[in-house]
């Protein structure tokens, strides 16, 4: 009897179920580990006796590192199969992970350099993983990988919040976190495809085809804009919290949790967003929204407010790149379509990584609510980007 589309001895279900859950485990534990720091780097920073000057060079050394991984260490592993790629990234987040927690304080900057390491090869290799098994499977793969950094960054949250709850010590949640990305590593060593390398590795490293169709650059900027929005809430908005306001552990846990869940809520509705309201319109409504919430949240005094604001910013914002990814399918020619998607998402990554060194600048020069501040004007890039991009159907 011919196998037919409900037929349960199909493998081919089993087998997308078995390649897409070990990606989605290490996105969530890679977006875990900055759930985990946003909360706990306030007692890191005091246990340390770091300045926030000091903490501003040590995330410049997470950028530096996380850059030059990106484009030149990241193209000379492409003759590695994904089944030791992904997990060696995974590995390497664990260590410097360990390193952050433990090491003395003359190692730290070698513990920041690791973590650029990690974050740069995770940002390279589960994404093309995910890239390759969304071509495959012709489904929304990239647009879920995203949504579990949201949910990571929620759990994080929570976990460092009850740490400090129960007055624990702060360096269980790097040990526990540590853990998570050990066995995502293990995970994905396992099961990610053990198909060859192949030439979609390095294209993810070009920008090419940002010069071949000059438009694209619209859709990178929004990317960029909005990923500096959510690399500085991954990194200062805990801090802002309980430095500048005042908060309590488990109030900024909270208000952060509040953003990254309705992130996480609004990655996995993005699709039905951008079908009901067009791509372009999108883009410029989830601008607007995150400006008016991120406004609010620089202006007010109250940490409830402010969750309220992390809730609203969270849901807006979080259509913005899948709309922005969309438009690369319009602009971009047929054959050139992956290379083009690759240039944008370089590009786009670069917010997570100058992000946090500018807005360490910003605290030491003026205050945390000034470096705040910035979220606004990239939102108003945002709608900027917006109001650039063509008018789809």
């Amino acid at each position: 009897m011919a196998a037919g589309a409900g037929d349960r001895t199909d493998p081919a279900p089993v087998r997308f179920r078995r390649e897409i859950l070990p990606l989605l485990a290490g996105y969530w534990s890679f977006g875990q580990f900055w759930g985990v720091w946003v909360i706990l780097v306030f007692e890191w920073q005091r246990d340390r006796d770091l300045s926030d000057p000091g903490l501003g060079i040590a995330y410049t050394l997470i950028s530096i590192t996380a850059v030059a991984v990106m484009l030149f260490l990241a193209p000379r592993l492409q003759t590695l199969p994904l089944r030791i790629s992904v997990p060696a990234s995974l590995a390497s987040l664990a260590a410097a992970t360990a390193a952050i927690a433990f090491i003395p304080d003359g190692g730290l900057p070698l513990a920041f350099v690791l973590v650029g390491l990690g974050n740069g090869l995770i940002d390279v290799y589960l994404n093309v993983a995910a890239q390759r098994l969304e071509v495959r499977s012709r489904r929304p793969v990239l647009q879920w990988l995203h949504a579990c950094y949201a949910l990571g960054g929620v759990t994080g949250a929570m976990i460092a919040g009850a740490i400090r709850a129960a007055d624990l010590d702060y360096r269980l949640g790097f040990a526990v976190e540590a853990a998570a990305l050990v066995a995502t590593a293990a995970w994905t060593a396992a099961t990610v495809t053990r198909e060859p390398p192949a030439a979609a590795v390095r294209t993810s490293m070009a920008l090419s085809p940002l010069f071949r169709t000059p438009a694209l650059w619209v859709p990178a900027l929004i990317v960029m804009a909005t990923f500096l929005v959510e690399g500085s809430m991954d990194v200062w908005s805990g801090l802002y919290l309980r430095d500048e306001l005042g908060a309590s552990a488990a109030v900024a846990a909270a208000a952060f949790v509040a953003f990254a869940g309705a992130a996480f809520v609004g990655r996995l509705v993005a699709s039905r967003v951008l079908f009901g309201r067009g791509r372009r319109t999108t883009i410029i409504l989830a601008g607007a929204g995150a400006a008016v919430s991120g406004l609010i949240a620089v202006l007010t005094d109250s940490a409830l407010v402010v969750g309220a604001a992390f809730l609203l910013l969270g849901f807006t914002i979080s259509a913005a790149s899948p709309a922005a990814f969309g438009l690369v399918e319009e602009l971009s020619p047929a054959d050139d379509q992956a290379n083009a998607l690759a240039a944008v998402t370089t590009v786009g990554y670069t917010g997570f990584i100058w992000s946090p060194p500018l807005l360490g600048w910003l605290a030491q020069a003026f205050s945390l609510r000034a470096a705040m501040a910035t979220i606004v004007i990239a939102t108003l890039g945002i709608v900027a980007g917006g109001l650039a991009a063509p008018r789809g159907r």
